[in-house]
């Protein structure tokens, strides 16, 4: 056995060439990945880590619930945990903050993430602890025992169905002050207050008016929004009082998938078969070059397995010196790449992450290098015991038997002389090493070609992203955040005023919009809209959530070539006491198929549908039904390409000042601007000075969401060129190292060239033109995979984007000619400059030398 180790090691170091580009073949496929398993698991445990603090625990919740309902979801086969708080309505301060305010309660606080950083929980009537992040945009110090005076407003069902509001003046006395971590602001968020509340006792509201929510954590973490889907069903809670808890399923979601998401698993995949192309290669070039003294061996005695053996050994050495390289590489790799990769799901920066190196991953990279050796020399071992003595002394690396002269033979030696003919015959004398070679850089194609055809591409972006199409010929959009209320907060014609006078302001729109309601017979709804919103057949009539706006006439003409049915100029045009409306009949069902659906049925345009807006009056809001005509109706593609709710409600646009004029509202909730030319930063930084005073005034920015792409798309492309330049690596030691040992198998080839006239140059010519028949190969193979990629892409785009929304006009394939032109560039010159170096002895060939060697 020592004998058959000492030969195995002696190969090893004869062809040390060999024997590192063999090495850093397993080592590099177990760097790249252990490492991006280390760097996936790194962040996905950050990431987690950070949502619990920020979001909390829980995963979904149910609001408007009665106390039967409560029990129900608290006893549910799929709940693991659960904690109920009151609903009490919402705060609004005199600037128009709003928050939510639920009763006081331990575990429904601790499942939000909240923590009492100041003061104590509320145990009396009247007090209530609230977020820093309130006090601060109210403009008060965080001042425990200080009187606050809020608005409360709750929205309820009466007896009959029928939605109305709740308003009145209450003080409240600050006792505690809660907080979440800085970051958790940064995002999107919900101001929450708790106080004091007993049933039976005198509470904030009356008792009827009180409903519940309540939220829950299952009892496993897989398919979590499905499970939690089918808690809401079991129930019939209508879709807008169910929300999951995203950021957290997402994060959960990352974690339990870190190692098997379609990034890393491309990526190793990628990697993996390019190695195994390598090595297998490598050991095929080596059975070549130990075959004739196989051959002695088997002649004096050596059996099958004997001989074997020393394949077997010289893998098993491979494998054990790439392991410990990758190992110790992939560690490097991870504190490098985690900065630069990021294989996380939410906005949550996971950039300083700390480095988790856990068994498991070092078990997958040791079975991936281990696999990478295995199926890469299996065969090369198997055929070494199958060489007879006599076969092994008559072994040589020519073709079996003469080429034909084909006629593309004559065209090839016309356009690149006799050279090109005798590179392109030499090329296929081994058809299968060939194949290989052409395979393994033809690899990094499928990443490159898609990266540079897809990613980061303008055009692109512009055309399918649901943020910028919305903003249409918009530049910015003013509107304010969740934690106002739309009532009793807006944009004043001064604000327009002063927003127009900007210089390099084109144009200014303004809109109004509320939420109200649509009165129907229930059997007017189609069934499946039923179901989504939970709404049961035993009422006769409902009313279901629409949103309600008015444009300005110039945007009011933008928006024609929305319309299905009807006309635009309708809404101005009414001829008796009903208004026409433009009107919106689709949502979207994001729970289930993921398209629009129906509301209405069999709505046209004549039809009158009766709505309910509210409806200032002082400090107080009621609803109030108003008749109105449909005089248009809006493509389905409006939820993508206009300024829409994007499938949440069914929308109703009137007149803009007929509806200001109705519900006694006196501010737009937003103002769109259109900027001139190069005037985009300029006008930005002039209106954010503007909303620096106004508390959760937010502007929408079409640059700044295309800057986003772009930044998101240029951090793919640096993280996956990163993969692609080490795939060409391997790819690249593949190619070198097979030409430089075609040189020394034809050594006496080459001089026989040379003695019957061609040149040096001539030879070095040759080889070259060789590995340039290999780079268009290459490129060839690496255009049809990713071309079809790409194509691929364009057809899962369409497909998604016409069936979910409806969109039309949508971007089509075009064959991506210019990555694959440069990548062609890139891999011919690698094949190039690696014949280059190898075709250096070719140089210093000595004619009788090379005739004595005997191939």
């Amino acid at each position: 056995m020592k004998v058959y180790i000492h030969l195995a090691l002696a190969y090893l170091k004869k062809q040390r060439g060999r024997t590192i580009a063999l090495v850093l073949g397993v080592a590099l496929a177990v760097m790249l990945v252990f490492g991006t398993n280390v760097i996936s698991e790194s962040q996905s445990r950050n990431q987690l880590a950070n949502i619990y603090k920020m979001y909390g625990t829980y995963q979904g919740i149910f609001t408007n619930l009665n106390k039967d309902m409560v029990n129900k979801i608290k006893n549910d086969k799929d709940a693991s945990k659960s904690a109920v708080a009151a609903n009490l309505g919402n705060l609004i301060t005199d600037n128009g903050i709003s928050m939510i305010l639920n009763s006081t309660d331990k575990d429904y606080m601790e499942m939000n993430g909240y923590t009492l950083i100041k003061g104590h929980l509320p145990d009396s009537p009247g007090e209530i602890v609230v977020e820093s992040q309130t006090l601060k945009k109210m403009g008060l110090k965080e001042k425990l025992g200080e009187t606050i005076n809020f608005k409360v407003k709750k929205e309820y069902k009466d007896e009959n169905g029928m939605n109305q509001i709740y308003m009145e003046n209450k003080s409240f006395k600050l006792v505690g002050i809660l907080d979440k971590p800085k970051q958790y602001y940064d995002g999107y968020y919900s101001l929450r207050g708790f106080t004091y509340f007993k049933e039976g006792e005198k509470n904030v509201l009356p008792d009827n008016l009180t409903t519940y929510e309540e939220i829950v954590k299952l009892k496993s973490n897989a398919n979590l929004s499905g499970k939690l889907n089918q808690i809401r069903e079991r129930y019939n809670i209508g879709r807008q009082d169910y929300e999951v808890n995203s950021q957290l399923i997402a994060a959960l979601n990352d974690f339990s998938a870190q190692n098997t998401n379609a990034f890393t698993y491309q990526f190793n995949i990628l990697i993996v078969i390019t190695a195994i192309l390598l090595i297998y290669n490598m050991f095929n070039i080596s059975l070549i070059d130990m075959i004739k003294q196989i051959g002695m061996m088997r002649a004096i005695g050596s059996s099958k397995k004997q001989v074997r053996l020393i394949i077997g050994f010289q893998s098993l050495f491979i494998l054990i010196i790439g392991l410990v390289l990758g190992l110790l590489m992939g560690i490097a790799f991870s504190y490098f790449g985690i900065k630069l990769y990021s294989f996380v799901s939410t906005n949550i920066d996971v950039s300083e992450s700390s480095v988790y190196i856990s068994m498991k991953n070092v078990w997958n990279a040791v079975k991936v290098g281990a696999l990478t050796v295995i199926v890469s020399s299996i065969i090369p071992i198997w055929i070494s015991g199958m060489i007879s003595p006599i076969e092994a002394m008559r072994k040589s690396d020519r073709s079996g038997g003469k080429q034909r002269n084909r006629g593309y033979h004559k065209f090839i030696k016309k356009i690149s002389g006799i050279t090109g003919e005798m590179a392109y015959k030499n090329v296929w004398r081994n058809k299968w090493r060939t194949i290989i070679i052409v395979v393994s850089v033809a690899m990094a194609g499928y990443l490159f070609i898609n990266d540079i055809a897809v990613v980061n591409k303008e055009s692109l972006i512009s055309a399918m992203s649901i943020t910028i199409t919305n903003m249409q010929d918009n530049d910015f959009k003013l509107s304010f955040g969740t934690n106002t209320d739309p009532y009793f907060t807006g944009y004043t014609n001064d604000d327009v005023k002063t927003i127009s006078q900007i210089e390099g302001v084109k144009k200014v729109g303004t809109k109004v919009s509320m939420e109200g309601f649509l009165e129907s017979d229930v059997n007017d709804l189609e069934n499946d809209f039923k179901k989504y919103n939970g709404i049961s057949n035993t009422n006769k009539n409902v009313e279901t959530t629409i949103e309600v706006k008015g444009y300005d006439d110039d945007q009011l003409q933008g928006f024609k070539k929305y319309i299905d049915k009807g006309y635009m100029s309708s809404l101005n045009n009414s001829s008796d006491k009903y208004p026409n409306a433009v009107v919106y009949n689709y949502y979207y069902d994001i729970l289930n198929n993921h398209k629009l659906e129906g509301i209405r049925k069999d709505l046209n345009v004549g039809d009158i549908i009766t709505i309910r807006i509210p409806v200032a009056k002082g400090d107080k809001i009621t609803y109030e039904e108003q008749n109105v005509r449909v005089g248009a109706l809006l493509k389905q593609e409006w939820i993508f390409r206009g300024d829409s709710t994007r499938g949440r409600y069914m929308e109703v646009i009137l007149p803009q000042k007929y509806l200001m004029t109705i519900s006694g509202k006196s501010t737009y909730n937003q103002i769109s601007v259109q900027s001139k030319p190069g005037r985009d930063t300029y006008v930005y930084n002039r209106i954010n000075k503007i909303l620096e005073n106004k508390p959760f005034a937010e502007m929408e920015s079409k640059l700044s969401y295309i800057e986003t792409y772009k930044n998101f798309g240029t951090r793919k492309l640096k993280s996956d060129f990163l993969i692609v330049s080490l795939i060409l690596l391997i790819a690249g030691m593949n190619v070198y190292n097979t030409l430089k040992t075609n040189l020394l198998i034809r050594t006496n080839e080459f001089a026989t060239l040379r003695a019957i006239g061609m040149t040096a140059k001539q030879l070095k010519s040759m080889i070259i033109k060789e590995s340039i028949i290999y780079g268009l190969l290459s490129s060839i193979i690496a255009a049809l995979i990713g071309g079809y990629r790409v194509y691929r892409f364009y057809k899962m785009l369409n497909v998604d984007y016409s069936h979910g929304f409806g969109a039309t006009h949508l971007p089509q394939f075009k064959f991506p000619v210019i990555p694959i032109l440069l990548y062609s560039a890139i891999v011919i010159v690698i094949c190039i400059l690696s014949s280059y170096v190898s075709a250096k002895k070719v140089e210093k060939l000595n004619i009788v030398e090379g005739l004595n060697v005997i191939e």
